[in-house]
Protein backbone atom coordinates (compact mmCIF):
# COMPACT_ATOMS: atom_id res chain seq x y z
CA UNK A 1 0.00 0.00 0.00
CA UNK A 2 2.78 2.46 0.85
CA UNK A 3 4.44 1.60 -2.48
CA UNK A 4 1.33 2.44 -4.48
CA UNK A 5 0.64 5.58 -2.44
CA UNK A 6 4.22 6.78 -2.92
CA UNK A 7 4.03 6.23 -6.67
CA UNK A 8 0.74 8.13 -6.96
CA UNK A 9 2.19 11.03 -4.99
CA UNK A 10 5.21 11.20 -7.25
CA UNK A 11 3.06 11.12 -10.39
CA UNK A 12 0.71 13.84 -9.15
CA UNK A 13 3.53 16.13 -8.08
CA UNK A 14 5.44 15.46 -11.29
CA UNK A 15 2.34 16.64 -13.17
CA UNK A 16 2.31 19.87 -11.17
CA UNK A 17 5.99 20.45 -11.89
CA UNK A 18 5.49 19.72 -15.59
CA UNK A 19 2.67 22.27 -15.76
CA UNK A 20 4.88 24.76 -13.91
CA UNK A 21 7.70 24.27 -16.39
CA UNK A 22 5.31 24.70 -19.33
CA UNK A 23 3.90 27.90 -17.87
CA UNK A 24 7.43 29.15 -17.25
CA UNK A 25 8.40 28.74 -20.90
CA UNK A 26 5.39 30.84 -21.89
CA UNK A 27 7.20 33.93 -20.63
CA UNK A 28 9.22 34.11 -23.83
CA UNK A 29 6.05 34.86 -25.78
CA UNK A 30 5.32 37.84 -23.55
CA UNK A 31 8.64 39.54 -24.18
CA UNK A 32 9.04 42.29 -26.74
CA UNK A 33 11.85 42.44 -29.30
CA UNK A 34 14.10 44.44 -26.98
CA UNK A 35 13.84 41.74 -24.30
CA UNK A 36 11.50 43.60 -21.95
CA UNK A 37 8.09 42.35 -20.92
CA UNK A 38 5.00 44.54 -20.74
CA UNK A 39 2.66 41.74 -19.69
CA UNK A 40 2.57 39.33 -16.76
CA UNK A 41 5.78 37.58 -15.75
CA UNK A 42 5.89 33.97 -14.59
CA UNK A 43 8.32 32.23 -12.26
CA UNK A 44 8.41 28.50 -11.59
CA UNK A 45 10.07 26.52 -8.82
CA UNK A 46 10.80 22.90 -7.90
CA UNK A 47 12.28 21.66 -4.62
CA UNK A 48 13.57 18.37 -3.23
CA UNK A 49 13.87 18.50 0.56
CA UNK A 50 14.91 15.89 3.12
CA UNK A 51 11.98 16.89 5.38
CA UNK A 52 9.04 19.25 4.95
CA UNK A 53 8.96 21.44 8.07
CA UNK A 54 6.12 23.91 8.56
CA UNK A 55 6.27 26.15 11.62
CA UNK A 56 8.48 23.67 13.41
CA UNK A 57 6.42 20.53 12.72
CA UNK A 58 7.32 17.87 10.18
CA UNK A 59 4.62 17.41 7.53
CA UNK A 60 6.15 14.21 6.12
CA UNK A 61 7.05 12.24 9.25
CA UNK A 62 10.66 13.36 8.75
CA UNK A 63 10.83 11.93 5.25
CA UNK A 64 11.67 13.58 1.94
CA UNK A 65 9.26 15.78 -0.01
CA UNK A 66 8.98 16.83 -3.63
CA UNK A 67 7.54 20.33 -4.01
CA UNK A 68 6.85 22.81 -6.77
CA UNK A 69 4.70 25.59 -8.08
CA UNK A 70 4.44 28.74 -10.15
CA UNK A 71 3.66 32.41 -9.63
CA UNK A 72 2.28 34.97 -12.06
CA UNK A 73 3.11 38.64 -11.39
CA UNK A 74 1.53 41.67 -13.03
CA UNK A 75 2.86 45.00 -11.77
CA UNK A 76 2.44 44.76 -7.96
CA UNK A 77 -0.16 41.98 -8.03
CA UNK A 78 0.63 38.28 -7.99
CA UNK A 79 -1.14 34.91 -7.88
CA UNK A 80 0.38 31.49 -7.39
CA UNK A 81 0.02 27.79 -6.73
CA UNK A 82 2.33 25.52 -4.73
CA UNK A 83 2.12 21.79 -3.96
CA UNK A 84 3.92 19.22 -1.82
CA UNK A 85 3.50 15.65 -0.68
CA UNK A 86 2.65 15.28 3.02
CA UNK A 87 2.16 12.39 5.41
CA UNK A 88 -0.03 12.92 8.48
CA UNK A 89 -0.06 9.24 9.34
CA UNK A 90 -2.76 6.55 9.07
CA UNK A 91 -6.04 6.06 10.93
CA UNK A 92 -8.02 2.84 11.36
CA UNK A 93 -11.43 2.93 9.67
CA UNK A 94 -13.75 -0.03 9.20
CA UNK A 95 -10.88 -2.45 9.77
CA UNK A 96 -8.58 -0.75 7.23
CA UNK A 97 -5.78 1.77 7.64
CA UNK A 98 -6.31 4.99 5.69
CA UNK A 99 -3.88 7.84 5.13
CA UNK A 100 -5.08 11.14 6.60
CA UNK A 101 -3.55 13.27 3.83
CA UNK A 102 -1.09 12.69 1.00
CA UNK A 103 -0.93 16.11 -0.69
CA UNK A 104 -0.99 19.77 0.16
CA UNK A 105 -1.97 22.32 -2.48
CA UNK A 106 -1.75 26.02 -1.62
CA UNK A 107 -3.23 28.78 -3.75
CA UNK A 108 -2.58 32.44 -3.00
CA UNK A 109 -3.04 35.97 -4.27
CA UNK A 110 -1.30 39.10 -3.08
CA UNK A 111 -0.15 42.66 -3.59
CA UNK A 112 3.32 44.15 -3.01
CA UNK A 113 4.20 47.83 -2.74
CA UNK A 114 7.44 49.59 -1.89
CA UNK A 115 7.61 52.97 -0.14
CA UNK A 116 10.16 54.82 2.01
CA UNK A 117 12.56 51.91 1.58
CA UNK A 118 10.08 49.37 2.98
CA UNK A 119 8.67 46.46 0.95
CA UNK A 120 5.12 45.61 2.04
CA UNK A 121 3.23 42.46 1.13
CA UNK A 122 -0.46 41.60 1.66
CA UNK A 123 -1.53 38.05 0.83
CA UNK A 124 -4.51 35.68 1.04
CA UNK A 125 -3.66 31.96 1.18
CA UNK A 126 -5.85 28.86 0.98
CA UNK A 127 -4.29 25.61 2.20
CA UNK A 128 -6.01 22.48 0.87
CA UNK A 129 -5.43 18.75 1.23
CA UNK A 130 -7.19 17.05 -1.72
CA UNK A 131 -8.39 13.52 -1.07
CA UNK A 132 -7.79 13.73 2.67
CA UNK A 133 -9.62 11.12 4.71
CA UNK A 134 -12.89 12.09 6.33
CA UNK A 135 -14.21 15.61 5.86
CA UNK A 136 -11.67 17.53 3.70
CA UNK A 137 -12.86 20.81 5.21
CA UNK A 138 -11.52 19.61 8.54
CA UNK A 139 -7.99 20.18 7.23
CA UNK A 140 -8.46 22.95 4.67
CA UNK A 141 -8.12 26.48 5.99
CA UNK A 142 -7.68 30.11 4.98
CA UNK A 143 -5.01 32.51 6.18
CA UNK A 144 -4.33 36.20 5.63
CA UNK A 145 -0.82 37.65 5.83
CA UNK A 146 0.78 41.07 6.12
CA UNK A 147 4.54 41.36 5.71
CA UNK A 148 7.13 44.10 5.68
CA UNK A 149 10.87 44.01 4.95
CA UNK A 150 13.75 46.45 4.63
CA UNK A 151 17.44 46.35 3.83
CA UNK A 152 18.79 47.76 7.09
CA UNK A 153 22.43 47.54 5.98
CA UNK A 154 23.98 46.71 2.60
CA UNK A 155 23.00 43.09 1.82
CA UNK A 156 21.40 42.69 5.27
CA UNK A 157 17.59 42.39 5.21
CA UNK A 158 15.16 42.31 8.12
CA UNK A 159 11.58 41.12 7.62
CA UNK A 160 8.41 40.58 9.66
CA UNK A 161 5.12 38.80 8.90
CA UNK A 162 1.81 38.43 10.73
CA UNK A 163 -0.65 35.68 9.75
CA UNK A 164 -4.25 35.24 10.86
CA UNK A 165 -6.66 32.35 10.31
CA UNK A 166 -10.29 32.51 11.50
CA UNK A 167 -10.38 28.70 11.68
CA UNK A 168 -6.99 26.98 11.64
CA UNK A 169 -6.15 23.47 10.39
CA UNK A 170 -8.29 20.78 12.03
CA UNK A 171 -11.02 23.32 12.84
CA UNK A 172 -9.03 24.53 15.85
CA UNK A 173 -10.41 28.08 15.84
CA UNK A 174 -8.66 31.36 15.27
CA UNK A 175 -4.88 31.37 15.08
CA UNK A 176 -2.24 34.12 14.97
CA UNK A 177 1.33 33.60 13.76
CA UNK A 178 4.12 36.17 14.04
CA UNK A 179 7.47 35.68 12.31
CA UNK A 180 10.67 37.69 12.02
CA UNK A 181 13.70 36.92 9.90
CA UNK A 182 17.19 38.20 9.20
CA UNK A 183 19.15 37.42 6.03
CA UNK A 184 22.72 38.34 5.11
CA UNK A 185 23.75 37.96 1.48
CA UNK A 186 27.44 37.88 0.58
CA UNK A 187 29.23 38.86 -2.60
CA UNK A 188 29.19 36.39 -5.46
CA UNK A 189 32.24 34.12 -5.76
CA UNK A 190 32.43 32.93 -9.33
CA UNK A 191 28.88 31.75 -10.05
CA UNK A 192 28.02 31.06 -6.36
CA UNK A 193 26.27 33.53 -4.04
CA UNK A 194 26.28 32.44 -0.36
CA UNK A 195 23.93 33.77 2.33
CA UNK A 196 23.09 33.26 5.99
CA UNK A 197 19.56 33.51 7.37
CA UNK A 198 17.58 32.88 10.53
CA UNK A 199 13.89 33.03 11.42
CA UNK A 200 11.90 32.92 14.65
CA UNK A 201 8.15 32.59 15.01
CA UNK A 202 5.34 32.36 17.54
CA UNK A 203 1.99 30.66 16.93
CA UNK A 204 -0.91 31.56 19.21
CA UNK A 205 -4.00 29.37 18.95
CA UNK A 206 -7.46 29.12 20.44
CA UNK A 207 -7.00 26.69 23.31
CA UNK A 208 -10.76 26.25 23.78
CA UNK A 209 -11.02 24.88 20.23
CA UNK A 210 -7.89 22.72 20.49
CA UNK A 211 -5.29 25.25 19.35
CA UNK A 212 -1.87 25.63 20.98
CA UNK A 213 0.68 28.34 21.75
CA UNK A 214 4.33 27.61 20.96
CA UNK A 215 7.47 29.03 19.38
CA UNK A 216 9.75 27.83 16.60
CA UNK A 217 12.94 28.89 14.84
CA UNK A 218 15.43 27.92 12.18
CA UNK A 219 18.87 29.05 11.03
CA UNK A 220 21.07 28.02 8.15
CA UNK A 221 23.19 28.75 5.12
CA UNK A 222 22.28 28.86 1.42
CA UNK A 223 24.31 28.74 -1.78
CA UNK A 224 22.78 30.13 -4.96
CA UNK A 225 24.34 28.70 -8.14
CA UNK A 226 24.11 30.73 -11.36
CA UNK A 227 20.94 32.45 -10.07
CA UNK A 228 18.86 29.31 -10.71
CA UNK A 229 19.78 26.51 -8.32
CA UNK A 230 19.92 26.95 -4.55
CA UNK A 231 21.25 24.51 -1.97
CA UNK A 232 20.08 25.23 1.57
CA UNK A 233 20.90 23.47 4.84
CA UNK A 234 19.45 24.60 8.17
CA UNK A 235 18.45 23.55 11.65
CA UNK A 236 14.79 23.61 12.75
CA UNK A 237 13.48 23.46 16.32
CA UNK A 238 10.57 24.47 18.56
CA UNK A 239 10.28 25.85 22.08
CA UNK A 240 7.68 26.39 24.83
CA UNK A 241 5.65 23.49 23.47
CA UNK A 242 2.60 22.84 25.71
CA UNK A 243 2.35 19.52 27.56
CA UNK A 244 -0.89 18.73 25.70
CA UNK A 245 1.17 18.08 22.55
CA UNK A 246 3.07 15.28 24.23
CA UNK A 247 6.51 14.22 23.05
CA UNK A 248 8.11 16.21 20.25
CA UNK A 249 10.25 13.26 19.22
CA UNK A 250 9.98 12.66 15.46
CA UNK A 251 7.40 15.46 15.22
CA UNK A 252 8.69 18.86 16.31
CA UNK A 253 12.13 18.21 17.79
CA UNK A 254 15.36 19.69 16.49
CA UNK A 255 16.44 18.50 13.06
CA UNK A 256 18.83 19.44 10.25
CA UNK A 257 17.08 19.72 6.89
CA UNK A 258 18.74 19.97 3.46
CA UNK A 259 16.98 21.04 0.29
CA UNK A 260 17.79 21.94 -3.28
CA UNK A 261 15.59 24.32 -5.28
CA UNK A 262 15.39 25.27 -8.94
CA UNK A 263 13.69 28.58 -9.74
CA UNK A 264 13.29 30.28 -13.10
Amino acid sequence: MHYVRGASRALALAAVLAISAFVGTARAGDESENGTSNGPSVTTNATLTSDYRFRGFTQTQERAALQGGFEVTFHQFYVGLWASNVDFGDVLHAGHWKNVASYEVDTYVGYKHKFWGFQTDVRAIFYSYPGSFGDPNNLNYFEGMFGISREVLPQLTLDFQAYYSPDYIGETGRNWVFEAGLARKFNKHGFVTPSLSARIGWSEGDEKAGGIDYGYWNAGVSFLFADYFEFDIRYFDTFDMPSSVGSCTDRCDGRVVARITFEN
